[in-house]
């Protein structure tokens, strides 16, 4: 059996490899579920030391290789990408283009990111490597799978049928004065809900011909959704490790994790 290195852990291990990174981490990976994201801790700081209060979050654009989207060809997806209330929000096709999905689900990630984090007063913003100011906090990552599913099972069968399916990988560091510090690495995937299609009340056929009803059932089961509660898993990671560094009061986190 040939064993092979996972590029991904390549991908985001190296900048910090070549960076010098000094980190003290727990390597046995650990599980838990956040609301509606799988979470799988890699690895977590456990340093002796208090770490200097960040400034800032800073959010590099999450990577979203095309061969990684999946898209969806289902007749319903067709049809609720070009109706009437698709073209009055411009969003005609917009699931038809890999390059749209991509942009779609960092915009909902990066949005809900930023919003959750501002709740404990951490400013977030967009950046790049080379914007990186000094005490700050890094959040890097990509989407390792986007498939969006097949909307005409979700909305008619439900019951996780058709669901869309997103997995990312997520790097949190601090930009200290001497070099970056490894906080945590974890793994996301988005878990599928269990809501009833329209055909489980309305019959097959009535579910077939209706629309409406299959919007409302959908709601917020998209890659959008997915991304955006994903991005709630990780600002509780980031809150979980302002707690333990006492930048924020557990209390405080808590409240504002509801």
């Amino acid at each position: 059996m040939k064993c092979r290195t996972d590029p991904r852990l390549v991908r985001f291990a190296f900048p910090f490899i070549a960076a010098g990174l000094t980190a003290h981490a727990q390597n046995a990976a650990s599980k838990i579920l956040i609301g509606d994201t799988k979470v799988t801790v890699i690895h977590s700081y456990q340093g002796p030391a208090s770490l200097p209060k960040p400034a800032q979050a800073v959010v590099l654009k999450f990577d979203i290789p095309s061969n990684v989207i999946t898209l969806d060809h289902s007749p319903m997806s067709h049809i609720l990408s070009h109706d009437p209330v698709a073209k009055m929000k411009h969003e005609e096709g917009r699931d038809e283009s890999p390059a749209n999905v991509a942009q779609n689900v960092q915009a909902a990630f990066f949005k809900t990111l930023a919003g959750e984090l501002q709740k404990v007063s951490l400013p977030t913003v967009a950046g790049t490597q080379q914007e990186i100011a000094s005490n700050s906090i890094i959040i890097r990552g990509g989407f390792t799978d986007v498939n969006l599913g097949n909307k005409t099972k979700r909305m008619i069968i439900g019951f996780g049928r058709g669901a869309s399916d997103v997995k990312a990988h997520v790097v949190v560091s601090l930009n200290a004065a001497n070099g970056p510090i490894l906080l945590s690495e974890f793994d996301l995937t988005s878990v599928s809900g269990k809501k009833p299609g329209a055909a489980a009340t309305m019959g097959v056929g009535s579910a077939a011909a209706s629309a409406g009803v299959a919007v409302a059932t959908d709601g917020k089961a998209t890659v959008e959704g997915d991304a955006s509660r994903m991005a709630k898993a990780v600002s509780k990671q980031v809150r979980a490790i302002m707690a333990a560094q006492h930048w924020i009061s557990p209390v405080s986190m808590e409240s504002d994790a509801k």
